[in-house]
C-alpha cells in the first residue's frame, strides 16, 4: 500500500549532463517507473536533436547543401522554431546557427581562437536565421547556404526538462517535483513537502523558493570562454561570471540565459519589461 508522500531522487545521464529528478510520491515503485518512463523519452530526445548524433534531424540539417529540404520530426521543429522567436525577441543576441563561428573563435579545449578574416568572413556568411526556411507545417527546414551548423546545446537541455515534466504530469500524475540538468538549469513543479516551493539556489547567497517554473544559468567556469555574442561575432567578456534567468518554462530560461550573457543590464531590463514571467539574476565579478 502506499505510504506517507516523500521525496524520492533518481538520475541519469544524457546530452552529456546528468540529470537529476527529485519526485514527491507515496509509492516507492511507481516513483521509479515514472522516472524511467522519463529517461527513455529524454534518450529517444537526443538521438533526434543532438549534433553529435551522426543522424539526428540536427545533423542532417548541419552540413546540408543550399536548397535542400530537410523532414524532421516534432521536437526538433519544436526547437528551431523557438529558437527563431527568441532570436526575434532579443533582436538576435540568442541564435541557434552560431556554429560556424564558435567552431573558428574557440579551440576545442574551451580557449579564444583567434581567426583569419578569410575565416571569420565565411564563418558569419553561415550564420544567421535569415538563411533557414521552417515549415511547421510539412515538418521541413531547408537551408539557404550551404554548410550550417545549428547548435542546440543552449536550449535542449531546457526543452528536455519541458518534456519530462510534461510526461510526468499527464501520464503519470505526478504535480510536484523538481528536475535539474547538470545543475545549470532547473524546473520546479508545485512544492516539496512542507514548502511553498523547492528551495534552489542561484546567483545567491541564500537560497529561495521556485515554483512552478525554470531557472537557467550560463556562465565560464565549465567551459570557459564559450559565449559569443551574434550580433558582434565576437566572445563575450569572460569577467561576466554567470547570469541566470527565471522564466515559464525550461527552454525559455535555457535560452534566455544564454542571452542574458551577450545583453547588457539596460537590454535585459527593456527586454523583461515586456514579459512580466521572466526576471534575471546576476552574479558577476
Amino acid at each position: 500500500m502506499p505510504g506517507e508522500s516523500r521525496i524520492y531522487q533518481f538520475s541519469h545521464m544524457a546530452m552529456a549532463t546528468r540529470f537529476e529528478m527529485h519526485l514527491v510520491h507515496s509509492d516507492a515503485a511507481e516513483a521509479a517507473m515514472a522516472a524511467r518512463a522519463v529517461w527513455d523519452d529524454m534518450d529517444g530526445l537526443e538521438q533526434e536533436i543532438s549534433r553529435y548524433v551522426p543522424h539526428s534531424d540536427i545533423s542532417r540539417i548541419n552540413g546540408s547543401p543550399a536548397g535542400r529540404e530537410v523532414m524532421v520530426r516534432e521536437a526538433t521543429m519544436d526547437i528551431v522554431s523557438f529558437g527563431r522567436e527568441i532570436w526575434e525577441q532579443t533582436q538576435g543576441a540568442f541564435d541557434l546557427t552560431i556554429g560556424p563561428l564558435a567552431a573558428v573563435l574557440i579551440w576545442p579545449n574551451g580557449f579564444a581562437r583567434e581567426p583569419s578574416p578569410a575565416e571569420l568572413a565565411a564563418a558569419k556568411a553561415r550564420c544567421g536565421y535569415q538563411h533557414l526556411v521552417i515549415d511547421p507545417e510539412e515538418f521541413l527546414i531547408i537551408p539557404q547556404v550551404a554548410d550550417m551548423l545549428l547548435d542546440p546545446g543552449a536550449i535542449g537541455k531546457g526543452y528536455a526538462l519541458d518534456q519530462a515534466a510534461n510526461l510526468l504530469k499527464e501520464d503519470w500524475g505526478i504535480a510536484n517535483f523538481l528536475l535539474n540538468a547538470g545543475t545549470s538549469t532547473l524546473l520546479a513543479s508545485g512544492t516539496m513537502p512542507e514548502r511553498e516551493g523547492w528551495s534552489v539556489r542561484a546567483g545567491s547567497p541564500e537560497p529561495f523558493l521556485l515554483k512552478d517554473e525554470a531557472l537557467s544559468g550560463t556562465g565560464f567556469e565549465v567551459k570557459g570562454a564559450h559565449v559569443i555574442d551574434p550580433r558582434t561575432t565576437s566572445l563575450v567578456d569572460i569577467r561576466r561570471v554567470i547570469r541566470w534567468a527565471v522564466a515559464p518554462g525550461g527552454a525559455l530560461a535555457d535560452a534566455l540565459s544564454t542571452a542574458f550573457m551577450v545583453m547588457d543590464r539596460k537590454e535585459i531590463a527593456a527586454f523583461c519589461a515586456g514579459y512580466p514571467g521572466i526576471r534575471p539574476i546576476f552574479y558577476e565579478g
